[in-house]
Protein backbone atom coordinates (compact mmCIF):
# COMPACT_ATOMS: atom_id res chain seq x y z
CA UNK A 1 0.00 0.00 0.00
CA UNK A 2 1.71 3.17 -1.24
CA UNK A 3 1.31 6.23 0.96
CA UNK A 4 -0.25 9.15 -0.98
CA UNK A 5 1.65 11.63 1.17
CA UNK A 6 5.27 10.45 1.06
CA UNK A 7 5.17 7.55 -1.46
CA UNK A 8 6.42 4.96 1.01
CA UNK A 9 5.39 1.37 0.14
CA UNK A 10 3.69 -0.02 3.24
CA UNK A 11 2.82 -3.68 3.90
CA UNK A 12 -0.76 -4.66 3.07
CA UNK A 13 -3.26 -4.06 5.85
CA UNK A 14 -1.55 -1.02 7.33
CA UNK A 15 -3.94 1.74 8.42
CA UNK A 16 -1.22 4.37 8.82
CA UNK A 17 2.00 4.97 6.91
CA UNK A 18 5.07 3.60 8.68
CA UNK A 19 7.17 6.46 7.29
CA UNK A 20 5.11 9.63 7.83
CA UNK A 21 2.04 8.51 9.80
CA UNK A 22 -0.49 9.49 7.10
CA UNK A 23 -3.77 7.56 7.26
CA UNK A 24 -3.92 5.25 4.26
CA UNK A 25 -6.66 2.75 5.11
CA UNK A 26 -9.48 5.05 4.00
CA UNK A 27 -7.76 5.83 0.73
CA UNK A 28 -7.20 2.21 -0.11
CA UNK A 29 -10.81 1.39 0.76
CA UNK A 30 -12.02 4.15 -1.56
CA UNK A 31 -9.83 2.81 -4.34
CA UNK A 32 -11.12 -0.70 -3.74
CA UNK A 33 -14.74 0.52 -3.89
CA UNK A 34 -14.02 2.34 -7.16
CA UNK A 35 -12.44 -0.80 -8.62
CA UNK A 36 -15.39 -2.94 -7.54
CA UNK A 37 -17.85 -0.46 -9.07
CA UNK A 38 -15.95 -0.48 -12.34
CA UNK A 39 -15.86 -4.26 -12.36
CA UNK A 40 -19.61 -4.48 -11.66
CA UNK A 41 -20.39 -2.03 -14.47
CA UNK A 42 -18.15 -3.97 -16.87
CA UNK A 43 -19.80 -7.25 -15.89
CA UNK A 44 -23.29 -5.77 -16.37
CA UNK A 45 -22.36 -4.37 -19.79
CA UNK A 46 -20.74 -7.67 -20.80
CA UNK A 47 -23.88 -9.58 -19.83
CA UNK A 48 -26.15 -7.20 -21.77
CA UNK A 49 -24.03 -7.44 -24.90
CA UNK A 50 -23.86 -11.22 -24.73
CA UNK A 51 -27.67 -11.35 -24.43
CA UNK A 52 -27.85 -9.30 -27.63
CA UNK A 53 -25.78 -11.96 -29.37
CA UNK A 54 -22.54 -9.95 -29.57
CA UNK A 55 -19.54 -12.29 -29.65
CA UNK A 56 -17.03 -12.20 -26.80
CA UNK A 57 -14.22 -10.54 -28.83
CA UNK A 58 -16.54 -7.68 -29.82
CA UNK A 59 -17.72 -7.38 -26.21
CA UNK A 60 -14.14 -6.92 -25.04
CA UNK A 61 -13.43 -4.36 -27.78
CA UNK A 62 -16.47 -2.35 -26.72
CA UNK A 63 -15.44 -2.49 -23.08
CA UNK A 64 -11.98 -1.20 -24.00
CA UNK A 65 -13.58 1.71 -25.89
CA UNK A 66 -15.72 2.54 -22.85
CA UNK A 67 -12.64 2.54 -20.62
CA UNK A 68 -10.73 4.78 -23.07
CA UNK A 69 -13.63 7.25 -23.23
CA UNK A 70 -13.81 7.41 -19.45
CA UNK A 71 -10.06 7.90 -19.25
CA UNK A 72 -10.23 10.67 -21.88
CA UNK A 73 -13.11 12.28 -19.99
CA UNK A 74 -11.10 12.28 -16.77
CA UNK A 75 -8.10 13.75 -18.59
CA UNK A 76 -10.34 16.37 -20.16
CA UNK A 77 -11.76 17.32 -16.77
CA UNK A 78 -8.24 17.60 -15.33
CA UNK A 79 -7.12 19.70 -18.31
CA UNK A 80 -10.16 21.94 -17.99
CA UNK A 81 -9.42 22.36 -14.32
CA UNK A 82 -5.84 23.39 -15.12
CA UNK A 83 -7.05 25.88 -17.74
CA UNK A 84 -9.49 27.40 -15.26
CA UNK A 85 -6.76 27.58 -12.62
CA UNK A 86 -4.38 29.37 -15.01
CA UNK A 87 -7.15 31.79 -16.00
CA UNK A 88 -7.88 32.55 -12.35
CA UNK A 89 -4.18 33.15 -11.64
CA UNK A 90 -3.84 35.47 -14.65
CA UNK A 91 -6.97 37.34 -13.61
CA UNK A 92 -5.69 37.66 -10.05
CA UNK A 93 -2.36 39.04 -11.29
CA UNK A 94 -4.16 41.50 -13.56
CA UNK A 95 -6.41 42.67 -10.73
CA UNK A 96 -3.45 42.92 -8.35
CA UNK A 97 -1.56 45.04 -10.85
CA UNK A 98 -4.64 47.14 -11.49
CA UNK A 99 -4.85 45.99 -15.10
CA UNK A 100 -1.65 47.85 -15.99
CA UNK A 101 0.07 46.65 -19.15
CA UNK A 102 3.85 46.32 -19.56
CA UNK A 103 4.10 49.35 -21.91
CA UNK A 104 2.13 51.47 -19.42
CA UNK A 105 4.45 50.37 -16.63
CA UNK A 106 7.46 51.33 -18.77
CA UNK A 107 6.01 54.83 -19.32
CA UNK A 108 5.44 55.32 -15.59
CA UNK A 109 8.94 54.01 -14.83
CA UNK A 110 10.28 56.50 -17.40
CA UNK A 111 8.72 59.49 -15.63
CA UNK A 112 9.71 58.10 -12.25
CA UNK A 113 13.33 57.88 -13.43
CA UNK A 114 13.16 61.53 -14.51
CA UNK A 115 11.66 62.60 -11.19
CA UNK A 116 14.33 60.69 -9.24
CA UNK A 117 17.06 61.75 -11.70
CA UNK A 118 17.92 58.04 -11.87
CA UNK A 119 20.08 58.12 -14.97
CA UNK A 120 20.61 54.34 -15.18
CA UNK A 121 16.88 53.61 -15.10
CA UNK A 122 16.38 56.40 -17.64
CA UNK A 123 18.99 54.95 -20.02
CA UNK A 124 17.53 51.45 -19.72
CA UNK A 125 14.20 52.86 -20.91
CA UNK A 126 15.60 55.13 -23.64
CA UNK A 127 19.04 53.99 -24.82
CA UNK A 128 19.53 50.32 -23.96
CA UNK A 129 22.89 50.06 -25.75
CA UNK A 130 24.30 53.02 -23.80
CA UNK A 131 22.82 51.47 -20.66
CA UNK A 132 24.82 48.29 -21.31
CA UNK A 133 28.03 50.30 -21.68
CA UNK A 134 27.30 52.12 -18.42
CA UNK A 135 26.70 48.78 -16.70
CA UNK A 136 30.12 47.58 -17.83
CA UNK A 137 31.77 50.78 -16.60
CA UNK A 138 32.68 51.80 -20.16
CA UNK A 139 30.54 54.92 -20.00
CA UNK A 140 29.94 57.38 -17.15
CA UNK A 141 26.37 58.67 -17.43
CA UNK A 142 25.23 62.01 -16.03
CA UNK A 143 21.60 63.17 -15.74
CA UNK A 144 22.24 66.51 -17.42
CA UNK A 145 24.19 65.12 -20.36
CA UNK A 146 21.45 62.54 -20.89
CA UNK A 147 18.73 65.19 -21.05
CA UNK A 148 17.36 65.19 -17.51
CA UNK A 149 18.02 68.90 -17.58
CA UNK A 150 16.06 70.45 -14.73
CA UNK A 151 17.40 70.39 -11.20
CA UNK A 152 14.21 68.83 -9.86
CA UNK A 153 10.89 67.58 -11.15
CA UNK A 154 7.34 67.14 -9.95
CA UNK A 155 5.59 64.05 -11.28
CA UNK A 156 2.26 63.51 -9.60
CA UNK A 157 -0.76 61.26 -10.17
CA UNK A 158 0.17 59.84 -13.57
CA UNK A 159 -2.59 57.93 -15.33
CA UNK A 160 -2.05 56.01 -18.54
CA UNK A 161 -4.12 54.29 -21.20
CA UNK A 162 -2.89 51.58 -23.54
CA UNK A 163 -3.82 52.71 -27.04
CA UNK A 164 -2.15 49.96 -29.07
CA UNK A 165 0.07 46.92 -28.56
CA UNK A 166 0.98 44.98 -31.67
CA UNK A 167 4.00 42.69 -31.52
CA UNK A 168 7.03 44.77 -30.57
CA UNK A 169 5.29 48.13 -30.97
CA UNK A 170 2.98 49.92 -28.52
CA UNK A 171 1.38 53.30 -27.97
CA UNK A 172 0.49 54.62 -24.52
CA UNK A 173 -1.36 57.83 -23.81
CA UNK A 174 -0.69 59.70 -20.57
CA UNK A 175 -4.19 60.91 -19.71
CA UNK A 176 -3.78 62.18 -16.16
CA UNK A 177 -1.30 63.68 -13.72
CA UNK A 178 1.01 66.67 -13.57
CA UNK A 179 4.62 67.05 -14.78
CA UNK A 180 6.89 70.06 -14.25
CA UNK A 181 10.61 70.88 -14.00
CA UNK A 182 12.35 73.39 -11.71
CA UNK A 183 15.76 75.07 -11.59
CA UNK A 184 17.59 75.93 -8.39
CA UNK A 185 17.11 79.65 -8.98
CA UNK A 186 13.34 79.20 -8.88
CA UNK A 187 12.71 79.20 -12.63
CA UNK A 188 10.20 76.59 -13.73
CA UNK A 189 9.19 74.93 -16.97
CA UNK A 190 5.52 75.81 -16.80
CA UNK A 191 4.40 72.22 -16.46
CA UNK A 192 1.80 70.14 -18.22
CA UNK A 193 -1.52 68.83 -16.92
CA UNK A 194 -1.96 65.56 -18.79
CA UNK A 195 -5.68 65.46 -18.02
CA UNK A 196 -6.03 68.60 -20.14
CA UNK A 197 -3.26 67.83 -22.60
CA UNK A 198 -2.82 64.04 -23.04
CA UNK A 199 0.56 62.95 -24.38
CA UNK A 200 0.95 60.01 -26.75
CA UNK A 201 4.12 57.99 -26.23
CA UNK A 202 5.41 55.34 -28.64
CA UNK A 203 7.40 52.34 -27.48
CA UNK A 204 9.31 49.48 -29.07
CA UNK A 205 10.31 46.21 -27.45
CA UNK A 206 14.04 45.55 -27.45
CA UNK A 207 15.30 42.21 -26.11
CA UNK A 208 12.08 41.76 -24.16
CA UNK A 209 12.06 45.24 -22.60
CA UNK A 210 9.84 48.15 -23.61
CA UNK A 211 11.82 51.24 -24.65
CA UNK A 212 10.48 54.78 -25.08
CA UNK A 213 10.87 55.55 -28.77
CA UNK A 214 10.17 59.31 -28.77
CA UNK A 215 11.73 60.09 -25.38
CA UNK A 216 13.23 63.49 -26.42
CA UNK A 217 9.68 64.79 -26.68
CA UNK A 218 8.15 62.65 -23.92
CA UNK A 219 10.59 64.05 -21.32
CA UNK A 220 9.66 67.71 -21.87
CA UNK A 221 7.96 69.09 -18.71
CA UNK A 222 5.77 71.55 -20.60
CA UNK A 223 3.25 71.56 -23.42
CA UNK A 224 4.90 70.01 -26.44
CA UNK A 225 2.77 71.99 -28.89
CA UNK A 226 4.22 75.20 -27.47
CA UNK A 227 7.63 74.30 -28.91
CA UNK A 228 7.92 74.98 -32.70
CA UNK A 229 9.67 72.30 -34.71
CA UNK A 230 12.89 74.20 -35.39
CA UNK A 231 13.11 76.00 -32.04
CA UNK A 232 15.87 74.86 -29.64
CA UNK A 233 14.75 73.08 -26.52
CA UNK A 234 16.14 75.91 -24.36
CA UNK A 235 15.79 79.08 -26.47
CA UNK A 236 16.68 81.30 -23.51
CA UNK A 237 20.20 79.84 -23.50
CA UNK A 238 20.52 80.40 -27.24
CA UNK A 239 19.42 84.00 -26.74
CA UNK A 240 21.97 84.61 -24.00
CA UNK A 241 24.71 83.20 -26.21
CA UNK A 242 23.71 85.46 -29.07
CA UNK A 243 23.69 88.58 -26.92
CA UNK A 244 27.12 87.83 -25.62
CA UNK A 245 28.70 87.87 -29.09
Amino acid sequence: MRCPNCGYQNPEGRRYCEECGEKIAGLEAAKARARRKTMREAARLRLELEKEGVDRAEVERRLRRVRRRRSSLRSGVVLLGLVVLVAVVVLAITVFRGGESAPEKAVKDFYRAIKDKDVMAYLKLTEPEVYKLAQKGEYEPDPYTEGIDYDSYVVDGLKTRLVKEEGDYAEVEVVGGYFEGFYRDGARSGGVDFSQHPRLIRLVRVEGNWVIQDYPTAKLPYLVEEVPGEQPEFPELEGEGGQGE
